[in-house]
């Protein structure tokens, strides 16, 4: 397990533009969290890293959710995939190799969910930008919000937000930082817009999130475009591909 987060970079920072990143929320009730876990901690991610090996999958990840009430979808999956016509392709559905993979069936391994494990709709977003890192990254900050100009937004983090974060990554414990614009679902009850950071430790993404990290240190934001997100959410990583 300590090898695995030691290479857990990759979850954010090997993202690149044309990729899709899927992010599909999952609620775990109390009684079904010990076989969820056993499952996709020792099952799926061998199965997603067999997709990964065989070019089908860029990177495959078990968020949980920080900070939680019991309404709350309390996981995320995170598949990354190269580009769209992949995402939109059967080698999308890889979990379907698990009995060549695990030995068991995929109807075995995850159509025993009871009622209690309820998956929300899957969220596409096609990676625009992004800092790459070789440092290890373990928690990380998903922002949602719908941005009046969004081609301004970029510019603006080319010009920016980019070389701030660059140049601050090390002393800050930032490991990965990108943004991405929705492709499905849209309209006016979803944002439009996304962007993540990745960090070493809790601590140091909650100095980001509170304004006291060393990451934005040096900005002028007065000269960035304004982007009001509309959420924002702490995931720890609990399981993941290597590359």
């Amino acid at each position: 397990m300590k090898k695995t987060f030691l290479l857990i970079f990759a979850a954010f920072s090997l993202f690149s533009n044309a990729q899709v990143v899927v992010l599909h929320p999952v609620k775990v009730s109390a009684d079904d969290m010990e076989n969820f876990l056993e499952i996709e901690t020792n099952y799926s991610v061998k199965i997603a890293q067999d997709a990964v090996n065989n070019g089908d999958l860029i990177w495959w990840g078990l968020l949980r959710t920080f900070n939680t009430t019991a309404d709350d979808y309390n996981f995320l999956f995170v598949n990354v995939y190269k580009d769209i016509e992949t995402v939109a392709s059967d080698k999308a559905n890889w979990w379907q190799n698990s009995e060549r993979v695990v030995g068991a069936k995929p109807s075995i391994l995850f159509d025993g969910w009871n009622d209690d494990v309820k998956f929300d709709r899957r969220y596409f977003y096609k990676m625009q930008q992004q800092i790459e890192s070789n440092q290890p990254g373990k928690f990380v900050i998903f922002n949602f919000g719908t941005p009046e100009n969004v081609n301004r937004v970029l510019e603006s983090n080319e010009k920016y937000i980019i070389p701030g974060f660059k140049k601050n990554m090390k002393k800050s414990g930032m490991t990965g930082w990108g943004a991405a614009t929705k492709i499905t679902p849209q309209g006016s009850d979803y944002s439009s817009f996304m962007t993540f950071d990745a960090f070493d430790t809790m601590a140091n993404l909650m100095k980001h999130l509170s304004g006291d990290g060393a990451a934005i240190k040096g900005i002028d934001f007065d000269k960035i475009e304004p982007i009001t997100f509309d959420s924002r959410y702490v995931f720890e990583i609990i399981s993941a591909t290597s590359n």
